[in-house]
């Protein structure tokens, strides 16, 4: 091959060699790349944004804000934002959420929340940055609560996130027994109304009478009808005991938890008499007696013969004037005037059998 056209030839690649180098520096374009406020410049030859965030090694998160968007293509003198999403575990008012910000700062976050309002209470510094893995964040906003203590009721503006935490902040002191209108874990918003009840139990004894039994004896040597009474019943005593309940003064409870017999009644003895009762042979006429005394005589003359003759004390009584003292040793129950005629001769015979016919004035019409 002729000198020449070697010479010819190696123009032309030469030429071709830096043609394309040419070219591919003319392709290149710098980018101002901002990531999460940090700004650098890079060269690339990306044609959209997409393309050189994932030259850069950055793949952006469905929360994450990337201007211009991922498809817009780039040019030289270019700047692509991407600000990288944190998740934030917030809680206001007790109330807890998942949200994502792009703030970098405890601070920014709140002002892109909307949290502007003074007096918040947060659980770190507003200065402190937020890390891309995220944290926990919890805000108390001041809130009107209506707190009734002891009878008193009063508004209080409060940040505290809970219904405990309001208590403690005020200084009240729950006893063991009492209540509050909304849990202690309960989150405070605005508006709400929490009550302490003042609870106070105790336990009080009341002692009541026990009844005694009456227990009954029948006695063939007594009459019909009669009763004696040979043993006193006594009251017996037992104590109850109820626990009362009483919320802020005023008794809600009273339950009743025992009884216990403090002493004992004592039964009543009591004779029954069951012998048959003598039969008059007529009525208001004194029946004949077998034992030889004259006791019609002694009835005219005591009583002119009168079953419910009455003296003129009323002391005496009946066909033989008894007394009520006299009547009651003999056996005889209630008014001895309203007793049968046989049964007034009957008690008459046994105050003879006693004590013999000096008992009467007229004690001699007897023997008549």
């Amino acid at each position: 091959m002729p000198r020449t056209l070697k010479l010819a030839l190696l123009a032309l690649v030469l030429l071709g060699l830096v043609g394309g180098s040419l070219a591919w520096f003319a392709a290149q374009k710098s980018v101002t790349l901002t990531i999460d406020g940090q700004v650098r410049e890079v060269s690339t030859y990306a044609d959209t944004v997409g393309e050189v965030l994932d030259e850069e090694g950055l793949e952006a998160q469905a929360h994450d804000v990337v201007l211009p968007d991922l498809g817009a293509e780039v040019g030289d003198g270019d700047t692509v934002v991407l600000n990288r999403a944190r998740p934030l575990q917030l809680t206001v008012d007790g109330v807890a959420s998942e949200v994502y910000v792009t703030a970098l700062s405890v601070e920014e976050a709140l002002d892109q929340l909307g949290y502007r309002a003074e007096g918040l209470v947060l659980s770190a510094s507003r200065s402190e940055r937020l890390p891309l893995d995220g944290m926990a964040l919890s805000i108390s906003t001041p809130k009107d609560v209506v707190l009734v203590v002891d009878g008193a009721s009063r508004v209080v503006t409060t940040t505290a996130a809970t219904a405990g935490d309001l208590l403690a902040e005020q200084g009240v002191t729950l006893g063991a027994t009492d209540r509050t209108s909304l849990y202690p874990d309960q989150p405070l918003l605005a508006g709400m109304r929490l009550q302490v009840f003042r609870v106070q139990v105790s336990e009080v004894v009341e002692t009541s009478p026990l009844d005694y039994e009456t227990v009954e004896t029948e006695d063939p040597e007594a009459l019909e009808g009669e009763e004696t009474v040979t043993q006193e019943g006594v009251e017996g005593e037992q104590a109850t005991t109820f626990r009362i309940t009483v919320v802020d003064g005023v008794q809600t409870a009273r339950e009743q938890v025992g009884t216990t017999v403090t002493r004992e009644p004592v039964d009543e003895l009591v004779s029954v008499g069951t012998k048959e009762r003598p039969v008059a042979a007529s009525s208001g006429t004194v029946p004949a007696s077998a034992d030889g005394l004259n006791w019609a005589a002694l009835a005219q003359c005591e009583s002119g013969g009168r079953p419910d003759a009455l003296s003129s004390t009323g002391k005496y009584r009946g066909l033989y004037q008894f007394s009520r003292t006299t009547w009651e040793s003999v056996g005889g129950v209630g008014d001895p005037a309203a007793a049968s005629v046989a049964e007034q001769t009957l008690r008459a015979q046994m105050l003879y059998a006693r004590s013999g016919a000096g008992q009467w004035g007229c004690g001699h019409h007897l023997f008549d």
